[in-house]
């Protein structure tokens, strides 16, 4: 999909970053260090696949690293930090922003989103602040900074000790988010077709609570894409994960609520894409989410006992069951991409999804055009 169409993009040049800071996306999207990023790792990584996608995977390990430094500040207990951590790197929505490199740009305000919060349980306000900023100009995900930031650390020490940080976290949410309205004329994003208005001024209030209490819980519970063709593992990965889930809840001995909001919060910019599909087609938007939920799994095996532990490792192996059931129809994807800009002119049509991932959306003629190009570069026998 988009993927094809980064690969054809310009290459970085100061000019144009300033000027980017000063244009709207066509796609309603104001992201200039989104662009940076793309035109950066392209400077290095060419068109190899394993080198874009050793990045996304390197920047998704980066954040399950965040992760596990948080529950470790908040609890003292790494049990409970290896849990979060791992639940929240084995989710099985983690494909779309971690394997798609025009996800990407969710792994980078996720970074900053949590990298802003251990930077003000360390008490550095500055640095704190600048992540937040940057996490806004990755994406706009990050504008929910403020609200998860606040449930994840008033349980934690005094709010007096948070208050310079999110007043300036707010006020640089405010900042940002005026001058996206006046780049937009409006608050931007992706256009509804029935109404030619961005989709957000469309929400319905029932829809919008839906999605926040209903739906994206059961995705992070049940994360299987259920359009891609049925692994024969998966009936027993499910029923390890949420057999192990109800275990922890059941027993654990502490169990930090104020996560639930977190989680709920940490998907208000994206809130009009909360009701994701049995395909999980849209499930980046829960990248961030994700955090504060790994952390509400992980504190339910604070001071764990020896039978918590196993519990908890053959809850993971059915995470990962799951997750690998989900990759399987993200490489098998990439293999009818590959097949079809091979054998298609760029005047021809390709679908927009296959088994429940995005195939060509977007960029049909520009990886008709790079195959093309790649075939008459190879030498001859």
């Amino acid at each position: 999909s988009d993927d094809y169409i980064i690969l054809s993009g310009p290459s970085f040049s100061w000019n144009a970053f300033l000027a980017a800071l000063h244009r709207p996306g066509g796609d309603g999207s104001f992201r200039p260090l989104g662009t940076v990023y793309y035109q950066f790792v392209k400077s290095f990584a060419s068109a190899s696949p394993v080198i874009w996608h050793s990045v996304g995977l390197a920047l998704h390990l980066l954040n399950a690293a965040l992760v596990f430094l948080i529950a470790w500040k908040l609890w003292r207990d790494k049990t409970a930090a290896a849990v979060a951590c791992l639940v929240f790197g084995l989710n099985g929505t983690r494909p779309e922003a971690a394997l798609w490199t025009a996800g990407n740009c969710d792994l980078l305000a996720s970074a900053c989103v949590l990298g802003s919060i251990i930077l003000a349980l360390n008490k550095q306000t500055a640095k704190s602040l600048t992540l937040v900023a940057a996490g806004i100009l990755f994406k706009e995900s990050a504008y929910a900074m403020p609200l998860v930031a606040f449930f994840i650390l008033w349980p934690a020490r005094p709010i007096r000790e948070f208050r310079a940080f999110l007043i300036g976290a707010c006020a640089i949410c405010a900042a940002l988010f005026a001058w996206r309205w006046h780049l937009f004329h409006g608050p931007g994003g992706y256009i509804d077709p029935t109404t030619a208005q961005p989709a957000i001024l469309s929400l319905h209030p029932l829809t919008a609570a839906k999605g926040v209490f209903l739906r994206i819980w059961d995705i992070l519970l049940v994360p299987v894409n259920w359009d891609a063709p049925a692994s024969w593992w998966m009936p027993f990965a499910l029923t390890a994960s949420l057999l192990g889930v109800l275990y922890l809840a059941a027993t654990g001995r502490r169990k930090e609520l104020y996560l639930i909001p977190a989680t709920c919060c940490a998907v208000l910019p994206a809130i009009h894409l909360v009701l994701i599909g049995q395909s999980e087609l849209g499930s980046r938007i829960l990248y961030l989410a994700a955090a504060p939920f790994a952390l509400l799994i992980g504190s339910l095996a604070i001071a764990a006992d020896k039978r918590t532990l196993i519990v908890s490792a053959i809850m993971l192996a059915g995470m990962t069951g799951i997750l690998e059931h989900n990759l399987n129809a993200w490489h098998e994807a990439a293999m009818q991409a590959q097949k079809l800009c091979r054998s298609a002119s760029p005047q021809q049509s390709a679908p927009g999804t296959f088994e429940g991932v995005f195939l060509f959306q977007n960029g049909f003629p520009q990886c008709v055009a790079a195959a093309r190009n790649s075939e008459a570069a190879a030498p001859n026998p």
